[in-house]
């Protein structure tokens, strides 16, 4: 009797969807992923490593880092700062490390109990608003709380100006989300964000538009202004003479969660609502009607666990024009979910995965900068900034007590910081990046599904990854113990290799890298089963794998 033909599942486009956590996985296309930790699909739609979080300043003891911004002049000069639950900071790039310089404010300065501010450039100044907070100003050379300020003069009506949201658009400053009165919109006087009861400044009162709601955000889009409730968002046209503002429309029941979540991509808005990530344009648009599009309904319900239990202060997001993704950040839940929306699934929606920290070590601010770089506000009791860039997280440590001079730290091999005389140590930590197909059933192949299969070898394409070990293991049958394989890559390149912009690498802190050719790695399989599914981990330490392709060899068993 001839011996049975192997049968081998090419997977070409595996997972290049990305995470479907709300699907049962055996009813799924091997086009989504069942798991997808610590990965990103990258530009050409290869599942990959996501990069680093590495420390770039020094560290406040005692503090959290709850917002960042940047201050932008006229004269294209910006400055980075961010707010903790105790004070503001300068983010220092002159120094190296770069240090959090605190920022003293002139007057009579409130204490400052927590740092989720919104910041507003407007006019070449900086305001910054939350609630329990008089409103921060700081001039381009000076900071003082917008009280201190000789030429402010409140809303009438309000013995505490306390706005938890603003926007600085169509030639004034916007505000709402007053304790005293959280339905009713404020805007200043012409130019002039100090002055809310002179000349043109005014009010909006949206209890008789939506009835009892919270105003959570405002925003312009389209050249309206869009005011978000907790259950409702009133857009206005005419925004630049409030004298002549109309009510464009009203959607109901759906409103914004978490303040922080509002990003600006292109043409559109994204934000969370109590339902999931929605976008704006498809609301206007459909004029508040169904269908309205759900970026996240492939994630619905673990989603909506983390908006009902995670406090939506905390909740921070940001959109990257380098890489076109957003992410949304849950620190109570240890959780970033990062939606890619370079390429958009058949579904309308963009490439999910997610990014899981340690209790304590997911980024509690974000802030996207027109120079492509993703600012990361870090760690409680530590106040520090990070980046999101190369292929290792990084940490710093203050060694001065043990190496108290230049020279002794330098010896050491740590950086020394001038300004303040610290020694810092940087330690470079890897972390683990991992994801699970759906049930493969090897019709895509052309056989059988009912016909158990003998499993009997795996060959991966995979480009990058020097030495990076793989933990590739299969589950048959929905069962949830599996068969457990390691490899190392060994992929062949051209150029000197070397850990990805360490300090001490061969070319220092240059971002050249050697280029590594598709390398296919092979694993024998075993056992037998009517469906698979694979999970491939690995720790990420210095260097992007993508992977290319899979194929599985199977023989046609017995119909059981």
């Amino acid at each position: 009797m001839p011996a049975e033909q192997l049968n081998p599942l090419v997977l070409n486009d595996l997972g290049i969807f990305g995470l479907n956590s709300q699907a049962n996985p055996a009813a799924l296309p091997p086009q989504w992923l069942s798991k997808a930790d610590n990965i990103i699909l990258d530009e050409q739609g290869r599942i990959s490593s996501r990069k680093g979080i590495q420390q770039v300043t020094t560290s406040v003891s005692g503090e959290v880092v709850q917002s960042i911004c940047e201050y932008r002049a006229s004269n294209g000069t910006t400055k980075l700062f961010c707010g903790t639950d105790g004070n503001i900071y300068l983010i220092n790039t002159a120094n190296t490390p770069y240090t959090l310089d605190a920022q003293t404010r002139t007057g009579t300065p409130q204490t400052i109990t927590a740092g989720h501010w919104q910041w507003v450039n407007f006019n070449e100044k900086l305001y910054g608003f939350q609630n329990g907070h008089t409103p921060v100003y700081y001039s381009g050379s000076a900071w003082t709380d917008l009280v201190d300020l000789g030429s402010y003069n409140p809303p009438s009506g309000i013995s505490t100006f306390d706005p938890n949201c603003a926007l600085g658009e169509y030639g004034r400053v916007w505000v709402g989300g007053m304790t005293e009165n959280p339905n009713v919109i404020y805007y200043s006087d012409t130019l002039q964000g100090d002055k809310w009861n002179t000349g043109a400044a005014g009010q909006i009162d949206l209890k008789t538009v939506w009835g009892n709601d919270y105003i959570m955000g405002i925003s312009a889009f389209m050249g309206k202004l869009v005011i978000f409730g907790t259950q409702n968002i009133a857009i206005y046209n005419n925004p630049y003479d409030p004298t002549e503002l109309v009510l464009d429309e009203l959607i109901g029941g759906i409103g914004l969660k978490a303040r922080d979540s509002v990003a600006h991509l292109g043409d559109d808005i994204v934000f969370l609502s109590n339902t999931g990530v929605r976008s704006l344009a498809r609301t206007v648009t459909s004029d508040g009607k169904m269908p309205l599009r759900n970026f996240s309904k492939n994630i619905r319900d673990e989603l909506a666990l983390n908006i009902t239990t995670a406090d939506m202060q905390k909740c921070k997001a940001a959109y990257c024009l380098c890489g076109g993704f957003y992410m949304l950040a849950f620190p109570e839940k240890n959780v970033i979910y990062y939606m890619d929306f370079t390429i958009i699934n058949p579904d309308s929606t963009p490439r999910i995965s997610k990014f899981v920290f340690d209790t304590g070590e997911c980024p509690r601010a974000l802030l996207s900068t027109v120079d492509g770089t993703m600012w990361m506000g870090m760690n409680d009791n530590n106040a520090h900034i990070a980046k999101y860039q190369n292929y290792y997280d990084q940490i710093k440590t203050d060694v001065t007590a043990t190496y108290g001079t230049q020279v002794a730290c330098e010896a050491a091999g740590h950086t020394w910081e001038s300004t303040n005389s610290e020694c810092w140590s940087t330690t470079n930590v890897s972390y683990t990046g991992s994801f699970r197909t759906t049930w493969l059933d090897f019709s895509q192949s052309g056989s059988n599904a009912s016909v158990t299969k003998i499993l009997k070898e795996f060959y991966g394409v995979i480009v990058g990854g020097k030495d990076m070990t793989i933990d590739f293991t299969w589950y048959r049958d929905y069962n949830v113990e599996g068969t457990t394989q390691s490899f190392t890559l060994r992929p062949t390149g051209t150029g000197t290799p070397y850990l990805w912009g360490a300090s001490g690498s061969l070319y220092g802190a240059a971002k050249f890298a050697p280029s590594y050719n598709p390398t296919e790695y092979k694993l024998p399989l075993s056992r037998t089963g009517k469906v698979i599914q694979i999970e491939m981990k690995s720790g990420i330490y210095g260097y992007k794998a993508s992977l290319q392709s899979i194929a599985l060899q199977a023989k046609q068993g017995k119909l059981r």
